[in-house]
């Protein structure tokens, strides 16, 4: 039994709010349509860590805005388990804004952070298959990987099957709204399973990050032989990427204008992911600032389901000339013809994951629940956005966000420990493939599968944080 079945088998057989949601809006009326999405102003535009002006730089903050992968409503997908779910609309908001933040994770770690997407129609394709740039070809391919990962099926690693039902495990019914705090736990779940990425999910609980727990989770240490006390003094550490969540409660019902300074100077780290958060009962994901604006992108657009597929290995083979070893272009098509024939198609299919016009709204209009996402990739980073924090978000603020505790209390039980069951699970999975996971596991017992929905009973109720 592989995870999907896992997980369905603890959904209810039927579906939760069972009803049509394809009716809800393709765009919520209340957005500000207004076309100068930034407008010419002196204050800076932050986007994800990277500052530009509007005066001068228009042109690159769009760019690097639509470079984000835009995660939104689908429609006509295979039904999410045994319920009749085939679309979102309605209720997954949360839970792609989720995939986005994920997907903004993948893109720093594999890509880089100053990556952009150029592949607007065919011609542009094409061209990289005709040009000698071996380089960006591969850039191309790990791309569209990174987006099957969250393509709308049951194999997908984060796809809205998976998130859905690994959400019963928190309490959330296939169909039924997900909060900050809820979207992140899941994702970290589903994480203990991805072993091709090999990431390291921190959600932080009560708004303290313990630095020790991070660093003992992130940390592998290359040791060989302990036996050889040279080799012991020159062990090397090596660290695993990590995606942290803060989740926050910033006010009862509207939020604390006190918070207003610090949640801006967040966007001009260069470690963040951005915000997880929304308006009430709209959920959105929030990649920068300027002045007292919010910038975000909005998942509120049902768009068809799409399948994702990669370029043919051996076809690549043929134009590198080369065999290619990363992991991450590996998969594989039915054959070359097929290959390029569907260029044109997949071109389509990718504009559809990708945002020419991001949206302002006041920061005072932000809903109170909200979560702060950051990702470092080694712990020089790590360490670069612990110091950042102190600086810029305890000593020049009046009221810090969170805190930072460098050791857990030993009386304060950790919620990682409550994940031994789902990575039993994991660790068990016979696929090590990125790309077309299926999280197979064999023979996990019943007792077992049903003790996965109790996990994390320590953690806290996610409905002070519900915002959808």
């Amino acid at each position: 039994m592989d995870l999907y079945s896992t997980l369905n088998s603890l959904a209810p057989k039927i579906s939760y709010l069972n009803r049509d949601f394809n009716h809800h809006h393709d765009h919520d009326q209340s957005i500000d349509e207004n076309p100068k999405d930034f407008p010419p102003t002196e204050d800076p535009v932050y986007i994800l860590g990277k500052k530009y002006s509007s005066l001068y730089e228009l042109n690159e903050i769009r760019s690097d805005v639509r470079s984000n992968i835009w995660m939104t409503y689908r429609r006509n997908f295979p039904p999410i388990g045994d319920t009749n779910f085939t679309s979102d609309s309605g209720w997954g908001c949360m839970l792609r804004c989720g995939q986005m933040v994920l997907a903004r994770a993948f893109i720093n770690l594999y890509l880089g952070r100053n990556w952009h997407w150029n592949y607007t129609n065919l011609e542009s394709i094409k061209q990289l298959l005709q040009d000698d740039n071996e380089t960006e070809l591969k850039k191309y391919l790990i791309y569209k990987n990174i987006l099957k990962m969250f393509t709308d099926q049951k194999t997908s690693s984060y796809s809205i099957h998976q998130i859905a039902l690994m959400g019963v495990c928190e309490g959330k019914n296939v169909g039924q709204w997900f909060g900050p705090n809820t979207i992140a736990q899941v994702l970290r779940k589903l994480s203990l399973f991805d072993k091709m990425s090999d990431v390291f999910i921190y959600v932080a609980m009560d708004n303290i990050v313990f630095l020790d727990d991070i660093k003992k989770s992130c940390k592998i240490n290359d040791d060989d032989d302990d036996d050889d006390e040279t080799k012991c003094q020159e062990i090397t550490s090596k660290w695993k990427p990590l995606i942290l969540f803060i989740p926050l409660r910033l006010g009862l019902t509207e939020i604390n204008p006190v918070y207003f300074r610090a949640l801006k100077t967040t966007f001009t780290f260069p470690q963040t992911l951005g915000i997880l958060g929304g308006r009430p009962n709209h959920a959105l994901y929030f990649i920068g600032c300027c002045g007292d604006d919010l910038i975000y992108l909005d998942p509120h657009t049902t768009q068809p389901n799409v399948n994702i597929v990669a370029q043919d290995r051996e076809y690549l083979e043929q134009i590198l000339n080369e065999e290619i070893q990363n992991d991450l272009l590996l998969d594989i098509s039915s054959n070359n013809d097929q290959c390029i024939t569907s260029l044109s198609q997949q071109s389509t299919d990718d504009i559809s994951y990708h945002c020419e016009r991001p949206y302002r709204m006041s920061i005072s209009l932000l809903d109170p629940s909200l979560s702060l996402c950051f990702f470092c990739k080694n712990e020089e980073e790590f360490n670069h956005w612990t110091r950042l924090t102190m600086e810029k978000l305890f000593h020049e603020q009046t009221q810090p966000l969170f805190e930072i505790m460098q050791t857990r209390p030993r009386e304060w039980q950790n919620n990682d420990d409550d994940d031994n069951d789902l990575e039993f699970i994991a660790s068990s999975s016979s696929s090590s493939k990125l790309i077309n996971q299926s999280f197979v596991h064999k023979n996990i017992p019943n007792d077992l599968a049903q003790q996965t929905s109790d996990v994390d009973d320590n953690v806290d109720d996610d409905e002070e944080f519900e915002i959808i």
